[in-house]
């Protein structure tokens, strides 16, 4: 019995100590150093009845959509830009019974000039940037 107690202790305590492990550059772009790369990364909403993404645009540039796998991903992109502000747009198609059908939605996205990467997810009506 004590064994198991210990041995269900130290499952416990190494799912207490999971660490978060960057896995981004650490260094700037080779060749350009005074631009970030940007990564945009997109979802449909996870439930099945939930929203669909229709369309996602970066800095006026589109970015095309795959159909909708088992665990909803559409897309990825990533863009070289220099420090600044830039807009992000992505249309949602809702429930056919929820009004308006239809929903668009913008975010501004800031680029620092001390950012080496950026990584923005879109995951059906919401945006997150880190």
């Amino acid at each position: 019995m004590d064994r198991l107690f210990f041995f269900l202790s130290l499952l416990a305590f190494g799912a207490l100590t999971a660490q978060n492990t960057y896995l981004g550059p650490t260094s700037p772009v080779p060749g350009s150093p005074k631009t970030v790369r940007v990564e945009v990364i997109v979802h449909d909403s996870p439930t099945p009845a939930g929203v669909q993404i229709e369309s996602v645009q970066f800095d006026g540039a589109s970015i095309p959509l795959k159909p909708r796998d088992v665990h909803g991903y559409r897309a990825t992109a990533s863009f070289q830009v220099f420090p600044g502000k830039y807009k992000l747009r992505w249309k949602v198609k809702r429930d056919k019974l929820v009004w308006p059908r239809t929903v668009s939605h913008e975010e501004e996205v800031t680029v620092d000039p001390r950012d080496l990467w950026l990584q923005i997810s879109i995951e059906g009506e919401t945006a997150s940037i880190r």
